[in-house]
């Protein structure tokens, strides 16, 4: 079933935000998960200047409150500009539990949460157990949990565009429900999938919204600084120029600062029309291959080079095992080569995310990863490969 561009109908409008208008009024408090991760740090500094902030609570692993809100302050300070002041994280506002633990809902300050948003989740491709405890297991107790809060205004599930599986597009529109058995390339989507139609099926009366950010690359202003994840391998298509696409083939990527802030205005925002969004650069902001590959020579200034190669997946072993022994330093080319495959099969599905429902809420357009690819490079050429790569493979 396709959920479509179409607003709600009349009766369900009038029947949702009444309901919205009865349940607790006043200032947000927000309950954030995963502030200690890449999109939930840049959450959590995209509130930090805001009235909410000081009323936040954050779920943190740690041994202690002060440490929990230490680690808080400190993912935040990723995102800001150099010698910014830290933000005020009080240890009042950390609840310190993991979030697999049975009882980490249990602290009664939860009870007076207005707004969630659920984005912590083990990213990683491998096939690890803790991936289900972590992405499934973990955010039914939390649904359970706040589907007995009687003020709860909004419960945001930070999902994935891609948790639409593989026999979608070219133009992915926001499906309601997302495909399970073997429509997934790794199981990290295949949980994000199955955690969100569970969230609508047992917990029918939480004011659930789904938000689908696409590929999250990079800081639209501070480059690779909070975190390299992917630019690395984007980097290494670009010095091999060969890769398993076609150079025509779209990448949809947004920057994680959009991303947040796209969240926390969606969270925040009093009526929403539709159960789910994607957060995408969409029709107009993706970039292809060939677009990338053109950027990156751009930044070396080494003119148009050689024509870009496609390749077959079968070639990647090869191509790897060269480009291990020519690099300056030790790599993993076992792990580079998993990721090549990987990301090549993902590349391969050549998907756009429609963005206009968000276009439609009032939010901005994401900017194109063409327009901040250069501070990306920039900002990573301080690191060496093995660094970069330990942010996709911890």
């Amino acid at each position: 079933m396709v959920f479509n561009l179409f607003p709600r109908s009349k009766w369900l409008r009038d029947t949702q935000d009444l309901a919205a208008q009865t349940r607790q009024s006043g200032p947000a408090r927000i309950f954030l998960t995963g502030a200690t991760g890449f999109v939930g740090g840049a959450i959590a500094a995209a509130l930090a200047d805001t009235g909410n902030f000081k009323e936040m609570l954050f779920l943190v692993r740690a041994r202690s409150a002060a440490e929990g809100a230490q680690r808080v302050r400190q993912s935040i300070a990723r995102f800001t500009q150099p010698g910014a002041p830290p933000p005020e994280v009080s240890e009042q506002q950390v609840i310190v539990a993991d979030l697999s633990d049975a009882d980490a809902f249990a602290d009664a300050r939860l009870d007076a949460v207005s707004h969630v948003i659920h984005s912590a989740a083990i990213t990683s491709f491998a096939d690890r157990p803790a991936i289900w405890t972590v992405n499934v297991d973990a955010t039914m107790r939390l649904a359970e949990r706040f589907s007995r809060v009687a003020g709860l205004r909004r419960f945001v599930y930070v999902g994935a565009a891609m948790a639409c599986g593989v026999a979608r597009g070219p133009l992915v529109t926001e499906t309601l429900h997302l495909p399970l058995e073997r429509a997934h390339l790794v199981p990290y989507t295949e949980s994000k999938a199955r955690a969100e139609n569970q969230l609508r099926e047992r917990f029918p009366e939480l004011p659930l919204v789904a938000l689908r950010p696409s590929i999250i690359v990079g800081h639209s202003a501070l480059g690779c600084k909070p975190s390299a994840s992917i630019f690395w391998l984007l980097k290494v298509v670009s010095q091999l120029n060969r890769f398993v696409c076609p150079p025509s083939a779209y990448l949809d990527i947004v920057p994680v600062d959009y991303c947040a802030s796209t969240i926390v205005a969606l969270t925040l925002k009093p009526t929403l029309a539709f159960p789910v969004y994607h957060i995408s650069a969409g029709q107009d902001g993706s970039a292809t291959i060939g677009e990338l590959l053109q950027a990156f020579r751009q930044t070396e200034a080494s003119g148009q080079g050689q024509p870009y190669q496609r390749v077959t997946e079968a070639a990647l072993k090869q191509m790897v095992q060269s480009f291990g022994a020519v690099a300056q330093e030790a790599i993993d080319t076992r792990m580079l080569h998993k990721a090549l495959t990987l990301y090549g099969r993902f590349s391969r599905l050549n998907y756009i995310f429609d963005q206009r429902r968000i276009l439609s809420e009032g939010m901005p357009p994401a900017p194109s990863f063409l327009d901040y690819l250069v501070r990306c490079d920039h900002s990573a050429r301080g690191l060496t490969l093995k660094a970069q790569m330990a942010c996709d493979f911890k």
